[in-house]
């Protein structure tokens, strides 16, 4: 009987002190570690190779795309001379989750059958893209002679036959591509920072000209994704 009493006053000792038992403890213990190691598993599996290469100087460039293409004037032919302006708009993203892109300097160039219609520097502030961000850029090309512009690069006859040619026809689309010469760098965390020379190039953009009136705008109402090339500078 003294047995029975003294063991009911320790279990009402335990049970008012609060604490659990070792084997509890323990047991909590080891079903932590358990939930930790595959939470560990899961990340390094899926986010490793990409993480990694990212923090060790390999980050990805930039998602660039255009999302639109236009001009106007193509039909201002006198003497052998054509004067026409290009716009290009295009949004630019930074894919990666811990760097941050800086485009420092952007030149932009217009190609018909890659062959150079005309060139123009971007002049806004350098852009700078945080992780996951997204910035518009738009310029534009403005050509007031095809062959005397002294800051353009000269056309060759044959390109701007075949542009009053192509433009002259109903119904058709004029092929064209947008390229871009961009100086930056890129940070990684607090410990990389390096120059980069990237060279989007946007190829096969089909412009609807109108008939007859030198204006055209691009035909593909989605974005179109550039290729984006990146080497260390």
């Amino acid at each position: 009987m003294r047995y029975f009493v003294l063991l009911r006053k320790n279990n009402v000792r335990d049970h008012h002190s609060g604490k659990d038992s070792p084997s509890i403890v323990l047991m909590a213990e080891l079903a932590g570690l358990l939930m930790f190691f595959i939470l560990s598993s899961i990340l390094v599996f899926t986010c490793t190779p990409s993480i990694l290469a990212e923090l060790s100087g390999k980050p990805k460039p930039p998602i660039v795309e255009i999302l639109g293409l236009s001009v106007s004037g193509l039909n201002n032919v006198s003497y052998k001379t054509v004067s026409s302006k290009w716009g290009v708009e295009l949004a630019a993203k930074n894919p990666n989750m811990f760097s941050t892109l800086y485009l420092d300097h952007i030149e932009g160039m217009v190609l018909y059958k890659n062959e150079v219609l005309g060139v123009t520097s971007v002049e806004n502030k350098p852009i700078v893209l945080g992780p996951r961000e997204h910035e518009f850029v738009s310029f534009k090309v403005w050509r007031k002679d095809w062959n005397i512009d002294g800051d353009q690069p000269s056309v060759k006859e044959w390109v701007v036959a075949n542009l009053i040619r192509e433009q002259n026809k109903k119904n058709k689309n004029i092929k064209l591509s947008v390229q871009m010469g961009v100086w930056g760098q890129i940070k990684s965390g607090w410990w990389l920072r390096k120059s980069v020379i990237m060279n989007p190039r946007c190829m096969d953009l089909s412009i609807n000209v109108v008939h007859d009136r030198g204006f055209g705008m691009l035909s593909n109402k989605r974005p179109i994704r550039c290729y984006v090339p990146m080497l260390d500078h």
